[in-house]
């Protein structure tokens, strides 16, 4: 069994793309006959593909595809005002690997904010029920269903982990009507997930959280959590079990390489990955004495929580 994965970056974001695809390599590359990362190419540079080329060659069963996309971002946020770069619609153009692997038939997209820490094979065999697109509740579903309008029985999604079947994605037209939404929608706070979560609510099917643990959950207050998103499909067990058992954990934003805004079970996964990833020396850092106060504050109140002895189990 081959497990497809698909990737977007740009040249200021390759060393996160680095430290992503090392860790899905970790944890696949043992678990199937061949595992494949289609990178949607926003402005790498040929050093730094090569990099990317160098790391993945240590695995024997790995291979890393380059798709260039520029062309085709520039086109899609033409006269458009978003402040969000470009890149965020990589996504939308998954079908792009058809031409160069014609045999790919489910994909799994991360974010490269995002790590592997257990293997996800299941993902590619899980029965989708017919749906062209499986992915995680996202935390902030509440106000953004209400943003957008969205039927109260649906669920609004976090798109930084993707279970595409690329075939149905393509014969469903996906892309083309997610961009039409995007380009009717000038206000949309986070475009490609808004559009995402609106166009595809029926064609959508909800994973364990387990396969996107988010930095709002990891960094939450969990029964309080449960109390204010009211229709959060997972229990207060269900977000236990998976915060203490997540393959992929999403840093949402927070930037992985600072310890400011990262919680100590995330920071601890990062270490993991990036002493063995070719990444590992670039160096971390608190970014400002002003954050590493706040850092420290905030690690202690988690201390006197619980929080960190119930992470370590």
């Amino acid at each position: 069994m081959n497990a497809d994965f698909l990737l977007v970056s740009n040249d200021n974001y390759v060393k996160n793309l680095g430290i992503c695809s090392y860790s899905i390599l970790h944890n696949m590359c043992h678990e199937v006959d061949k595992v494949r990362l289609f990178v949607m190419d926003c402005g790498i540079t040929e050093q730094n593909r090569k990099r990317l080329r160098e790391q993945t060659s240590r695995f024997d069963n790995a291979e890393i595809f380059f798709c260039d996309i520029s062309l085709r971002l520039d086109e899609i946020v033409r006269g458009s005002h978003f402040s969000w770069h470009p890149s965020i619609f990589g996504r939308l153009l998954a079908g792009e690997v058809l031409p160069i692997c014609p045999d790919v038939t489910r994909l799994v997209y991360m974010d490269c904010d995002a790590l592997m820490d257990r293997p996800v094979t299941e993902l590619f065999t899980v029965d989708m029920q017919g749906r062209c697109l499986a992915a995680v509740a996202d935390a902030d579903e509440d106000c953004r269903k209400q943003a957008l309008g969205m039927p109260e029985n649906s669920v609004y999604i976090n798109s930084g982990v993707l279970v595409m079947d690329i075939k149905a994605w393509v014969e469903r037209n996906a892309e083309q009507r997610i961009i039409d939404y995007v380009r009717s929608r000038k206000e949309l706070a986070y475009p490609d997930q808004d559009a995402i979560s609106y166009v595809m609510s029926d064609d959508m099917m909800i994973l364990p959280l387990e396969y996107n643990m988010m930095w709002m959950i990891c960094d939450s207050d969990i029964p309080k959590l449960i109390r204010n998103i009211r229709h959060l499909p997972y229990s207060e067990e269900e977000i236990r079990t998976a915060l203490h058992g997540m393959k992929i954990c999403h840093y949402s934003g927070h930037d992985m390489w600072t310890f400011y805004g990262i919680t100590p079970i995330q920071a601890r996964i990062f270490e993991k990955y990036h002493r063995l990833c070719d990444w590992r020396n670039e160096k971390r850092s608190f970014e400002t004495p002003v954050k590493f106060i706040l850092w420290v504050m905030k690690s202690f109140k988690r201390f006197l929580l619980g929080d960190l002895a119930a992470e370590k189990q």
